[in-house]
């Protein structure tokens, strides 16, 4: 796994919030129900999401509890059009450390800690917004297979 630096323009998203436990199954079911939510939101407003969907965390996890943003990446015109429980939100221009995650989603963990050692290592001070971005569908990809992209702010 490589861990790289990017340059990103602001990215502008489509978002429902959830809570759920720290357990493989709530966060499974809270994923899934967020991610049906904004789709069905960007479907019925002929919205063409930029990626495939994206996990936003935006504080880290306490209590036994996560906080995460269901997410469609989205152009700024299309984020306008939020409403309801259906927010908009965008991640600023800047830099991040990105790495691709290849395997069960259980193991995601890993690479996270990988990207923030590297991080460490690199001197980049970490940013708040840290994101995963689920590039495969695991329904037509097996999971030893399912790439997803975790990507973390630098701030310099």
């Amino acid at each position: 796994m490589t861990v790289e630096r990017k340059t990103l323009p602001e990215q502008h998203y489509l978002y429902v919030e959830r809570e759920t436990a720290m357990d493989g199954a709530a966060i499974a079911a809270a994923m899934g129900s967020g991610f049906g939510e904004v789709h069905g939101f960007v479907q019925a407003q002929n919205i063409t999401p930029l990626a495939m969907p994206s996990a936003i965390y935006t504080a880290f996890p306490k209590d036994g509890k996560m906080t995460f943003r269901a997410a469609f990446f989205v152009g700024a015109d299309d984020a306008a059009k939020a409403e309801g429980a259906v927010k908009a939100a965008s991640i600023p221009a800047g830099d991040v450390a990105t790495a691709t995650h290849v395997g069960s989603y259980m193991t995601l963990s890993e690479t996270h800690q990988k990207v923030w050692a590297h991080m460490d290592a690199e001197g980049w001070a970490k940013g708040a917004l840290i994101w995963e971005t689920y590039v495969d569908d695991p329904t037509l990809v097996p999971e030893a297979e399912v790439r997803t992209d975790v990507s973390r702010t630098i701030d310099d």
